[in-house]
């Protein structure tokens, strides 16, 4: 299967799921984990860390675990992300990190984080879908606290 279209299947049942976990956004945040890291080849560890007394705590993950369970405010790439209020996307060590920040208004909720096993794996395609579910996650934190 091409890459694009196993990315389109994920949009869909990511979708479907989304429509089920009415106001249960942690649930969602398991699913895309579990989804992400076991059906693309390359992801060597999907997590959501969430904003918790001044420091990023892992909230969800599938894979192989990277980083700290609490990494305080300030401390590496996901920091960086939350500061600069965009994506973050570094090669190091011969793979890539990518850290998609997501927010209710103005205030950030949590870090979508995807590490790949090598440096060519995540690609412009890749990233477009992680913004959509940056934008999904919002979504559903706004109607969940509305």
């Amino acid at each position: 299967m091409r890459k694009v279209d196993l990315l389109d299947e994920l949009r869909s049942e990511i979708g479907v799921v989304s429509d089920k976990c009415a106001d249960q956004v942690n649930d969602l945040y398991q699913f895309v984990c579990e989804s992400l890291q076991k059906k693309v080849p390359g992801y060597q560890w999907v997590s959501i860390y969430l904003v918790q007394d001044y420091a990023f705590v892992l909230r969800h993950d599938e894979g192989e675990r990277l980083l700290p369970q609490r990494i305080p405010f300030g401390e590496g790439l996901i920091s960086v992300a939350a500061a600069r209020g965009s994506m973050v996307r570094e090669r190091l060590s011969g793979r890539v990190e990518v850290y998609m920040p997501f927010y209710r208004g103005h205030h950030l909720i949590g870090v979508l984080v995807v590490i790949s096993k090598r440096a060519n794996v995540i690609d412009e395609e890749d990233v477009s879908l992680f913004m959509e579910l940056a934008s999904l996650f919002e979504t559903k934190v706004e109607k969940y606290n509305s």
